[in-house]
C-alpha cells in the first residue's frame, strides 16, 4: 500500500503540473506565415536537462514552458515550425511532447514497474493521465517496462485533448539526472499512425533524449 501510494505521488508530480501546463496553452504545431525559430533541441530546469527529438521533429519555442517546479516541451515538424521547406518532416505525423519533474528522492523508475503498472491501471492512475483528470475518459491499452523505461499506451477522450490531436498515444517515464522525464508521442486526428510506428518514435525519442543527457541507452 505505501509504495502504491507513493507511485502515485510521484505519477501526479511528474503529469499533473506538466500536463496543466499542456491544457492551458499548447496548441499542435502548425506552419507559420513567416521563418520562425525552431531548433533541435533546448535545456531546460536551469539548463540541466535537454531535451530533443528524433529526426524532423524540432522545439516550438512558443509552447516551451520552464518554471521552477516543471518542464513541458512540444515538438513537432521542423519545416511546419520555421515554415522553411527545406527543413526536414518526420517519418511519421505527431506531436512529440516531453515534461521534466523538479529532482526528486522517489524511488527509480526501473526498480518501480510493477507498482507503476498497477499504479496506472487504476482509477487513480487513469485520473493522473486524463488531462481532465477523469477516469473514465482514458483506456489504458497496454503498460510495459523495458531497459529502464516504463512506457504506457493509452486512449484520452478527455475535452482537454490539444485541438488536432487524436485520443490514442504512447507516454514513458524515465530518469534523468534526478529527475523523472515524460514523453510522449501524440497521434494526430486526420492521420493516424500505427501502434508500431508510435512505439518505435517513441523509443527513438527517449533514447535522443538519454544521449543528449549522457545516460546510458540500452
Amino acid at each position: 500500500m505505501k509504495l502504491h501510494l507513493k507511485t502515485g505521488l510521484v505519477a501526479l508530480m511528474v503529469l499533473g503540473a506538466c500536463d496543466g501546463m499542456i491544457q492551458s496553452s499548447a496548441k499542435v504545431p502548425s506552419a507559420t506565415t513567416t521563418a520562425a525559430p525552431a531548433p533541435e533541441k533546448v535545456r531546460v530546469s536551469g539548463k540541466d536537462v535537454v531535451i530533443a527529438g528524433p529526426h524532423g521533429f524540432c522545439v516550438d519555442p512558443t509552447e516551451t514552458k520552464d518554471t521552477a517546479s516543471s518542464a513541458f516541451v512540444l515538438l513537432g515538424s521542423c519545416a511546419a515550425i520555421a515554415n522553411a521547406s527545406h527543413r526536414p518532416n518526420p517519418d511519421i505525423p505527431a506531436i512529440l511532447m516531453a515534461t521534466v519533474s523538479r529532482k526528486t528522492e522517489s524511488a527509480p523508475i526501473a526498480s518501480s514497474m510493477t507498482s507503476l503498472a498497477r499504479f496506472f491501471k487504476s482509477e487513480a492512475g487513469r485520473a493522473a493521465l486524463s488531462r481532465d483528470g477523469k477516469a473514465k475518459t482514458v483506456e489504458v491499452i497496454e503498460t510495459l517496462g523495458r531497459n529502464d523505461v516504463f512506457y504506457i499506451h493509452a486512449r484520452d477522450s478527455s475535452t482537454g485533448t490539444l485541438a488536432g490531436a487524436g485520443d490514442e498515444y504512447w507516454r514513458a517515464l524515465f530518469n534523468v539526472k534526478g529527475r523523472i522525464v515524460s514523453v510522449s508521442v501524440v497521434w494526430l486526428e486526420d492521420h493516424p499512425i500505427s501502434t508500431a510506428e508510435g512505439f518505435e518514435t517513441l523509443g527513438e525519442f527517449t533514447n535522443r533524449i538519454k544521449r543528449e543527457n549522457a545516460v546510458a541507452v540500452r
